[in-house]
């Protein structure tokens, strides 16, 4: 009796909570006083409006979640085996061709910055390396007009800071002392020439004596030297040799006891209180070089100091080299701190224009063949914008056209914009050009059912014959264009000519064998672009190109096609240029866009 209790009991602690939960359950999802309750069918009502909601969204193409360069027009299964992800096109798509929308939450993730085009003076700051030289226009080389000895030298070390006018050595020269001879001589003749009656011999000792004296100037005797000679009446037999400009001591050739003559430069003297600074400047930086710029120029010795200085010269000519042009400053050297071929930094100031539409450098998207800059439009739009750009500085670019002032530009993330624009514009040409392919299957299917009623042959319908010979040409022709192909792959205008040439033989072979006509149409339309491929012009084979791949197609799916299954050839369609081509293996790599789009193409069927 008491074990019954006692279990009773237990029962009662179990049920009692349960009860207790249950009740409040009920009275929480109990609706409110007034509150509508919504039915199981309203409920489902609800959820067919947001399905037929979906369904309004039109569905452009489906893409893998994990590829998209995996693109197909039904869904269906990525190679990596998930489920293909549907593309909806966009609101306003197709009446804004090539904007670009992008979700705000993702403008935001991706961290895009955009700023406005300005108009503004483009400024740049020429950075080069300078070479510290002489100024040429204040160098003098020092000769003697006469030969002779040197008796004493006076200056007699590089380096010496000379004046105007200091001797720099003496000489003894068996000319001079004669010329002095002959000078005093004519004032001797003078003096006695001066009593005579007759006006014509006053007159000719006269010019005997001024005959003397300029050849004592030619030799570089000073006036006073002469006026010394005449009151003396002594001849000198050591003439001294002035400095003609005050300055250094740059280079001395003379020794004491030296003999010297006119041909012997003795001294070179420069004034260093203004330098030449030679620097090279690349060609690109040429529109920003100007005569009379300001220039800066600081040395590695002299840290802190700052020396000022202008443009004076531009060389008229590149060095084919460093595709550099040297340009020539002038500064002026206090202390003489400026030593000749020291090495220095210099910075040349220079400015372009006043009004000038000006974007940052960033906003600037160069693909080589092109420039793009990407405005910024409203509620999350984009619109790539082709420009043309001229000289940068500063951060800057100068926009020619392609931008109006005020425009809003994308300067940050707009690579992942132009990577959506370009996948964009790939995506749609390929859907387009599949679109295109499918409607030429389906007229041509029905050209062959009608082609196959009257008896006729058609691109693809019956076979031409071929014999053994001519297989082993097909196989010779398929194997000269995948060369061709391979050339063209490469960019190189002269090797498609090269790779081309044997075609020529090769159809003279098929037009022996060919004694029934049957070929002719697909030998002459091969002929007729070979000359395109011999050109060497690299657009002009890609064009002839287009029509040889053409014939070879109907080749390969027709005649041809054992050789060219055998060979591992496949067919691809370009969607850019609507145009076929063959290749072997699956390695796609388009003949006529280049090395940079060589995986734009879609497979064909043989």
């Amino acid at each position: 009796m008491i074990k019954k209790v006692i279990q009773l009991g237990g029962l009662l602690l179990i049920l009692v909570p349960a009860l207790l939960f249950w009740s409040a359950y009920r009275a929480d999802t109990r609706p409110a006083q007034g509150e509508d309750v919504k039915t199981g069918q309203a409920a489902s009502e609800d959820s067919s409006a947001g399905q037929t909601e979906e369904k309004k969204r039109k569905i452009k193409y489906w893409v893998a979640p994990m590829d998209p360069n995996y693109i197909r027009q039904e869904p269906g299964k990525s190679p990596m085996g998930m489920d293909l992800v549907p593309v909806y096109e966009e609101e306003g798509e197709k009446s804004s061709e090539g904007v670009i929308s992008i979700d705000p939450v993702t403008v935001q993730n991706i961290g895009i910055r955009t700023a406005n085009v300005t108009k503004g003076q483009l400024n740049k700051k020429i950075r080069a390396v300078g070479r510290i030289t002489y100024d040429e226009k204040l160098v003098e080389h020092i000769h003697t007009k006469i030969s002779g000895w040197v008796e004493e030298l006076l200056v007699d070390t590089s380096g010496e800071e000379v004046t105007k006018g200091q001797v720099l050595l003496t000489f003894y020269s068996p000319e001079l002392v004669a010329t002095q001879e002959e000078y005093l001589q004519a004032i001797r003749y003078r003096k006695t020439a001066s009593k005579s009656e007759f006006a014509e011999i006053k007159k000719g000792a006269e010019s005997l004596v001024e005959a003397a004296k300029k050849r004592l100037l030619y030799m570089d005797i000073s006036p006073g030297q002469i006026e010394k000679l005449e009151q003396s009446g002594e001849v000198r037999k050591e003439m001294k040799l002035y400095a003609t400009r005050s300055g250094t001591v740059i280079e001395k050739t003379v020794l004491k006891g030296m003999k010297i003559d006119q041909m012997k430069e003795l001294y070179m003297i420069a004034d260093l209180s203004k330098v030449w600074v030679i620097a090279s400047v690349y060609e690109y930086e040429l529109p920003f070089i100007r005569k009379g710029q300001e220039a800066e120029m600081t040395l590695s010795y002299d840290p802190g100091t700052v020396y000022k200085g202008k443009v004076t010269f531009i060389y008229p000519y590149l060095s084919k080299k460093t595709r550099t042009v040297e340009v020539r400053m002038e500064f002026d050297n206090p202390g003489l701190k400026l030593k000749p071929d020291m090495y220095s930094d210099v910075v040349i100031k220079s400015s372009i224009g006043g009004t000038e539409k000006l974007v940052p450098s960033e906003a600037v998207l160069r693909t080589g063949s092109r420039n793009v800059v990407i405005t910024s439009l409203d509620k999350g739009k984009f619109l790539p914008k082709e420009v043309t750009v001229g000289a940068e500085g500063e951060g800057f670019v100068q926009v020619l056209s392609g931008l109006e002032e005020g425009e809003l530009i994308v300067t940050s993330g707009q690579f992942l914009i132009d990577s959506e624009s370009n996948l964009r514009e790939a995506v749609n040409k390929m859907l387009e050009a599949g679109k295109k392919t499918d409607s030429r299957q389906t007229g041509t299917q029905t050209n062959r059912q009608q082609a196959t009623a009257k008896g006729q042959q058609t691109e693809a319908g019956e076979r031409v014959s071929l014999s053994e010979e001519q297989k082993g040409m097909m196989a010779e022709l398929i194997s000269h264009y995948l060369q061709v192909h391979e050339a063209l792959v490469s960019e190189s205008g002269s090797e498609v000519a090269a790779k081309s040439h044997p075609i020529h033989a090769l159809l003279d072979r098929l037009r022996e064998s060919d004694g029934q006509g049957d070929m002719k149409e697909t030998i002459e339309s091969i002929d007729a672009s070979l000359e395109g491929l011999h050109s060497g012009d690299l657009q002009t084979a890609r064009t002839s190109f287009k029509t040889l791949s053409r014939t070879m197609k109907v080749l390969v799916k027709g005649a041809a096609r054992e050789e060219a299954i055998a060979a591992g050839m496949k067919i691809f369609n370009c969607p850019m240029e609507e145009e076929p081509w063959i290749q072997k293996g699956s390695d796609m790599k388009n003949p006529y866009l280049g090395q940079d789009m060589w995986i734009c193409g879609i497979e064909e069927k043989f």
